[in-house]
């Protein structure tokens, strides 16, 4: 049976999500990323990050189309108030050409591509990024809707999204 207590809920949330602008190149996709911010220290063993994109087809009952972008490790201990920055783009990528978001202070980088190949952008406007915890409960959701600078605002912290 299953472990899962309350406090599963308030370990994590998404923090802030900069999808790229459209001219973006692909070399550049490390600029693209969202960041989730640890609320406990604790583990995130198996956590994950989805990619949702509704397909808005009237002939499919739900018509969604998704996929895993990031997946913490097991053991995955974190400290409260760790910002963990996804980058879309790759970390070879990061070693042997940094970009300024590759070297953001304060951020623990990591990356949903391994070789430069593989690397892609994935948000775009409308799309949803879920944080989801290692039993499949969607813990934070929130909608990609960036502003004209390219980037969603900050979220609050937990406690003050808790009704």
């Amino acid at each position: 049976m299953a472990d899962f207590r309350p406090v599963e809920a308030s370990k994590a949330h998404i923090l802030m999500i900069r999808p790229a602008v459209a001219e973006t190149p692909i070399e550049d996709a490390n600029a693209e990323w969202v960041e989730v911010i640890a609320d406990l220290s604790s583990d995130l063993a198996n956590w994950r990050l989805q990619h949702l994109r509704g397909l808005w087809r009237p002939d499919v009952a739900k018509p969604v189309e998704w996929e895993w972008v990031y997946t913490w490790g097991s053991p995955a201990f974190v400290s409260a108030r760790e910002i963990y920055r996804i980058h879309s783009g790759s970390r070879a990528r990061a070693a042997l050409h940094p970009l300024g978001d590759d070297l953001a202070p304060g951020r623990k980088h990591v990356y949903a591509a391994g070789p430069t190949g593989a690397a892609k952008l994935i948000w775009r406007r409308g799309d949803y990024v879920r944080l989801v915890d290692a039993f499949g409960t969607v813990i934070d959701e929130v909608v990609v809707w960036p502003g004209e600078s390219g980037g969603s605002a900050p979220r609050p912290p937990a406690e003050s999204r808790a009704g």
